[in-house]
């Protein structure tokens, strides 16, 4: 099967050049081309990757048109059978490209996306209790905080893939796991945009990317609408990746947190059942309220959740008309929900 590698920058010329290097490196027996979308492109930055890259296909985007779109524009430009997402800031591991296409094809058509493993880049030791806390450190579903060591440390896993929750959260399923650790026993639903396989024809059948969510989520609104569509989603742990986490954005900051609360919103509309919306629009506005009477604590700033609801009621239109034309019932949307304790 042919394959078509999609890379998106964003001022990150040096990154993006190590990831293309780590995929036209792979040694597989297909045919695979890659395609470079440059976000807020400038002339001179694209004709040093077209001096630079020449077998590589270059897709200047004048302006920012974040992950998804840029994800859309890169697929848009491209030819191959299977659709292989890495990011800029992420090194393909040797195999990479070989062991996901063998579960891919390994799993037939009905298996329209295939996660693999990010790990990420340097060594880790957590974070001892008495040391005062620091924006550096990273922060584990069970409180626990890593801190970046020159000596020593683990390996963390970044994820395996992307879990779902019932109250419409997203999240990396082994995030700061020991590499050397058993993996979590969380049921996979989707892929991260990070580092995925996906067959063209199924992304296609569901309607691709969806560009007004920019970034975050946009993986899994891919990978819900795949299930609904009868799809299944299955890992590699061997398409190994080595991420430098937060390289490209702020993994904490106001616009990622922003950006994940109106897409969750979003994306739960169009996709969830209306009791998933429910609990979702019932935490959104607990959220909000928490904010308002603790700002010191909150999430968002005032101004950012005025932003999300003067936008949330043309977002939540928008999104009701796209689940209206994706044609699920009822009974589809609780059956995938259903499904979120057992998927394999």
């Amino acid at each position: 099967m042919d394959v078509s590698v999609i890379i998106v920058d964003w001022h990150q010329p040096e990154l993006t050049r190590r990831a293309v290097a780590s995929v036209l490196s792979q040694r597989v027996d297909a045919e695979v081309e890659v395609v470079l979308v440059v976000n807020e492109a400038d002339d001179r930055a694209v004709a040093a990757y077209r001096a630079d890259l020449p077998s590589v296909v270059v897709v200047p985007e004048r302006g920012n048109a974040g992950f998804a779109g840029g994800v859309a524009r890169g697929i848009a430009a491209s030819t191959g059978d299977v659709v292989v997402l890495l990011n800029n800031d992420a090194v393909a591991d040797h195999g990479f490209l070989d062991r996901g296409l063998a579960v891919l094809a390994a799993g037939g058509p009905q298996v329209a996306a295939v996660a693999a493993t990010a790990v990420l880049e340097g060594r880790f030791a957590p974070s001892p209790a008495s040391a005062p806390r620091s924006d550096a450190d990273l922060v584990a579903a069970d409180g626990r905080r890593w801190r970046r060591v020159e000596d020593g440390g683990v390996t963390l896993v970044n994820g395996t893939g992307v879990v779902l929750d019932r109250s419409g959260n997203g999240r990396d399923r082994d995030w700061l796991r020991p590499i050397d650790d058993a993996p979590e026993s969380a049921p996979l639903f989707g892929f991260s945009g990070g580092a995925a396989f996906l067959r063209r024809d199924a992304l296609e059948r569901v309607g691709g990317f969806d560009e007004s969510l920019f970034m975050y989520y946009e993986d899994l609104d891919v990978a819900w609408r795949l299930r609904l569509a009868g799809y299944a989603v299955r890992a590699a742990p061997d398409a190994v990746v080595v991420h430098r986490h937060a390289a490209s954005s702020d993994s904490s900051g106001p616009l990622v947190r922003s950006q994940s609360m109106r897409n969750r919103l979003v994306v739960t509309a169009r996709n969830g059942s209306r009791g998933m919306l429910l609990r979702v629009l019932v935490r959104t506005v607990g959220r909000l309220a928490r904010d308002l009477v603790r700002p010191g604590s909150a999430q968002l700033a005032p101004s950012a959740w005025w932003r999300l609801c003067r936008e949330a009621p043309a977002a939540l239109r928008r999104a009701r008309r796209l689940r209206r034309a994706d044609g699920h019932d009822a009974a589809a949307r609780r059956r995938v929900e259903a499904t979120l304790d057992t998927v394999a």
